[in-house]
């Protein structure tokens, strides 16, 4: 075999490998790009078993939680596992601090552990109640699958509104605060506009721990 030969046959391997390494490289970009970004930008998968509590429903949560009938209530779901849940606290933190004179607010974990409470606490420093829903038993009452995900009930208990904080995936878009715009409608006595229903109907982010056939029981959150 002539030294050219060899030469083309070693330019020809180094040709493959390389494309193998760049396609490689692609692949992997792709699956990041889809896991932190693509996945959660799309609606959340329903449940097989998923049961919608409608607008206007009365939700009964008098033995999950300690609610004051005299006002209207705020329930967050939320999951550290999920990148959405982390991306959402300021702006949880933000309507918390605007309205905690005038409107009740939960955060609603699914851990069977109480040391997830007070690490929830020291991370975030918010002094709401915390209530662990290790089975999912509060969220399949308010009909929610997804996180992060807020639910509002007037003071009747009934729903006023479920569904996403915002359109934009780091709460950034003032026009699409869909939970603050809720909350103004309903402590002005006002029903919800048509357009508010938009927020409810395409819940996106990460599926609820309880929902996952493949670990329905197992939660880390910190």
């Amino acid at each position: 075999m002539s030294r050219i030969t060899t030469s083309r046959i070693k330019t020809s391997h180094r040709i493959t490998i390389l494309s193998i390494a760049l396609l490689s490289l692609a692949c992997l970009i792709g699956w990041i790009f889809w896991t932190q970004e693509v996945q959660y930008s799309l609606p959340t998968p329903v449940p097989s078993n998923f049961v919608d509590v409608k607008v206007g429903e009365k939700v009964d949560l008098s033995k999950d939680l300690n609610i004051d009938s005299g006002r209207a209530t705020v329930l967050h779901f939320f999951n550290a596992d999920c990148p959405c849940s982390r991306f959402n606290m300021d702006e949880f933190e933000r309507l918390e601090h605007q309205y905690r004179n005038t409107v009740q607010f939960f955060v609603i974990i699914q851990s069977d552990n109480w040391k997830d409470v007070e690490k929830f606490q020291n991370k975030y420093e918010l002094t709401v109640p915390i209530v662990l829903d290790p089975s999912g038993a509060i969220a399949d009452k308010c009909g929610i699958y997804a996180t992060p995900q807020a639910v509002i009930l007037d003071r009747n208990s009934a729903m006023y509104f479920k569904g996403n904080y915002n359109k934009a995936r780091f709460c950034t878009q003032k026009e699409t605060r869909f939970v603050e715009i809720a909350l103004g409608y309903l402590l002005q006595g006002e029903q919800l506009p048509a357009f508010m229903h938009l927020a409810v109907t395409e819940p996106y982010g990460c599926t609820l721990p309880s929902d996952e056939a493949n670990n329905p029981s197992s939660f880390s959150l910190f």
